[in-house]
């Protein structure tokens, strides 16, 4: 019988709320470029606890979120200065706030607060330590792990700026962002990378939309694999942090993202609009870049393959006569260039000889810049066409008939 008594003590423990601290098994700060502290607690606490308290690093804090192992949102209340999270039994809390714990003055940034744990800090990218009161546990890039106690760390951040970049992608304007000390020259989005010069080899961030290069991403520089890191990544967006050895020409390599499939209104216009975007994409997904201006001027950076690049872009895919043109054109011109391009690249002299070959090309071509409409698009097309014709084979073929008329 003493054995059944036993049983209704062990319910009442499972049911009556007992009130805990649970000790903290990580405390991390992620502090961003304009001084936000993000304070992330992970916590553990018995089964049989329903309640925890957890003492906050600033009385001043927002954005309070507390979740479970299954990513359950759990109740929280403000207590001075800790909160109580309502547990409800689990095991495992992840607990987030912003903190009001860096200051700013004439250019210093500063982070006070006291832990009574160990705690893992990580600064802003092109962070600068000046001073801090306690020595680190362990030191690795912008990330401190910081003893327990009271914290006072004081950096500056090198003279860096946000360079933001606008491309097209699916039909849609996406925004690249790259922060860093170093001059970007001539970047470019096409056919799933993306290219920029850089004048200097201090680190930077570059932000990329998920939407417009999905992972894995590869990152070379002047033609070389170099590492990087996923310095913070979002539902949308990822963050990279590159730290580049030397100056040249960065190129960001990834999967080109599928566009979403929207079922379109079945009206005459919507079908026209559908039917030009598809040709477009189409178009443009046969070849991205011209391989023989390439291969002949040493990169998709040089002014010539961007004066193609633009007048395909800008020009022809956006009327339908040019977009018909291409779609012919590229069939024609992929099924010989890469063999040509490869040959120039193993014979310099090959090279130089389809240099002054195409030269007076993409100078006629520039008078296609001066195209508006459809009209003037088909008219001036023609017109530079016939143009090349003249000058390709109509005057090598005049001069060979008048130096057949003199030996006759």
């Amino acid at each position: 019988m003493k054995y059944y008594s036993i049983i209704p003590i062990l319910l009442l423990l499972l049911i009556i709320p007992i009130s805990s601290e649970a000790a903290e098994k990580n405390l991390e700060i992620n502090i961003s470029a304009k001084g936000d502290a993000k304070v992330i607690h992970i916590l553990s606490a018995k089964s049989t606890i329903s309640t925890i308290e957890v003492q906050l690093l600033s009385n001043n804090i927002s954005e309070i979120v507390a979740i479970d192992d299954t990513g359950i949102i759990l109740d929280t209340t403000l207590q001075g200065d800790s909160i109580r999270i309502d547990t409800l039994g689990v095991t495992f809390v992840k607990l987030s706030y912003n903190a009001d714990i860096v200051t700013s003055d004439t250019g210093l940034w500063k982070v006070t607060y006291t832990a009574n744990d160990n705690t893992f800090v990580t600064l802003p990218p092109l962070a600068n330590i000046v001073s801090m009161n306690n020595f680190p546990n362990f030191v690795e890039n912008n990330s401190l792990e910081m003893p327990p106690g009271q914290i006072s760390i004081s950096y500056d951040i090198s003279d860096a700026t946000i360079q933001e970049f606008s491309v097209s992608s699916q039909g849609t304007q996406q925004s690249v962002q790259i922060m860093t000390g170093s001059k970007i020259d001539g970047f470019i989005h096409d056919d799933g990378k993306i290219l920029f010069g850089i004048d200097d080899n201090v680190p930077m961030i570059v932000r990329i939309p998920d939407s417009l290069l999905s992972k894995p991403l590869q990152i070379s520089l002047n033609g070389k694999s170099i590492e990087y890191q996923i310095y913070f990544q979002s539902d949308t967006d990822s963050w990279l942090k590159i730290e580049p050895l030397e100056s040249g020409t960065i190129t960001i390599t990834g999967k080109i993202t599928e566009p979403k499939i929207v079922e379109p209104q079945i009206t005459e216009s919507k079908i026209i609009e559908e039917k030009v975007i598809e040709e477009k994409v189409t178009s443009e997904s046969k070849g991205g870049g011209c391989l023989i201006a390439t291969a002949t001027y040493g990169s998709e950076l040089s002014p010539q393959v961007q004066q193609l690049r633009e007048l395909r872009d800008n020009k022809l895919l956006n009327t339908e006569s040019g977009t018909s043109f291409m779609n012919s054109f590229n069939d024609f011109y992929y099924s010989f260039s890469p063999i040509i391009a490869d040959y120039e690249r193993e014979n310099p002299l090959f090279k130089e000889a389809v240099k002054v070959m195409i030269t007076p090309l993409l100078s006629s071509l520039s008078i296609m810049q001066f195209a508006e409409s459809e009209s003037e698009v088909l008219g001036i097309g023609i017109g530079v066409i016939l143009l090349n014709g003249m000058m390709y084979f109509g005057m090598p073929a005049i001069v060979i008939i008048k130096l057949k008329q003199r030996l006759d």
